[in-house]
């Protein structure tokens, strides 16, 4: 399996628009991995990559960017999980327009998409015709296995905006199982109790706030504290190792922080601060 990291901002890129606060600054010095577009991820199977995409986790209003940037054919695309329903996680604009493709439309494979019932709300509310754009909404619970492709796919409640769902999912296959956990807080307990047992070969995990003296979103959202709690707490209860890849994502510029302050930031407690185009590549 490999995890591609289209982008690695929270709800705003890095810098974003009509802001000149450190954060914002700093990423316009240092550019390169200092600059973020919002979290979205393809997840990869054996043979595939960039130019033939099944499985899809969120879609951004950057997924153009993304298609450019890394050249990516989407027609191949199968599968796409969304974490939840706000507009930096599903821009219901990219599925609206599958109708509207030059070429292509008659041969172009159905789109399933997952979620949870604001997701289905979101989507059918924006989406006049799924089956013209070639749309199956599959409607997912939480702490429940389900199969998606090759995939197994397990929803954990996040903590963001709570009780509203959102979720982190727990994705299985090729006997590897990886944690991407954003737009979230500290766990509620019951995702800890459904955890429990669980061994993670990777964990994704949102740090929307890196930085000493960056303002805090608590609780819907990590903290470097919180972020590094969580971890200690994934590892004190056996669901990661010490040296499980930890990356962390969804990196706003609330912070203040440029990518390679992060990573300083970051490099005691054995975490990798994710960017746009990071490719992780687990070979079981």
């Amino acid at each position: 399996m490999k995890f591609h990291l289209l982008g690695s901002a929270a709800g705003k890129p890095v810098p974003r628009a009509f802001c000149t606060c450190r954060g914002c600054q700093a990423a316009i010095t240092e550019g390169g991995h200092s600059l973020r577009s919002r979290t979205s991820m393809h997840v990869y199977l054996d043979g595939e990559g960039p130019s033939n995409v099944r499985y899809k986790v969120d879609l951004p209003p950057d997924t153009t960017h993304h298609v450019i940037r890394y050249r990516l054919d989407m027609t191949a695309l199968e599968h796409l999980l969304i974490t939840h329903a706000h507009p930096d996680h599903l821009d219901t604009t990219f599925l609206q327009v599958r109708r509207q493709a030059i070429s292509g439309r008659e041969t172009l494979r159905e789109l399933q998409v997952y979620g949870s019932e604001e997701v289905e709300e979101c989507i059918r509310g924006a989406v006049l015709d799924l089956s013209a754009c070639k749309v199956r909404f599959h409607r997912m619970e939480p702490f429940s296995w389900m199969r998606v492709g090759d995939l197994e796919v397990f929803p954990l409640l996040a903590y963001h905006n709570y009780p509203t769902k959102c979720f982190n999912y727990a994705v299985r296959a090729e006997g590897v199982m990886v944690l991407l956990a954003w737009d979230t807080g500290y766990w509620p307990d019951e995702s800890w109790r459904e955890a429990s047992g669980m061994r993670f070969d990777a964990v994704f995990l949102e740090c929307t706030v890196i930085g000493p003296q960056g303002l805090s979103l608590a609780p819907q959202h990590h903290d470097l504290a919180t972020f590094l709690s969580m971890k200690e707490r994934m590892n004190e209860t056996g669901l990661i190792e010490e040296d499980t890849p930890f990356i962390a994502v969804h990196i706003g510029d609330n912070g203040l922080v440029s990518h390679t302050e992060a990573q300083r930031l970051m490099d005691p407690h054995h975490v990798a601060v994710g960017y746009d185009g990071l490719l992780l590549d687990l070979d079981r």
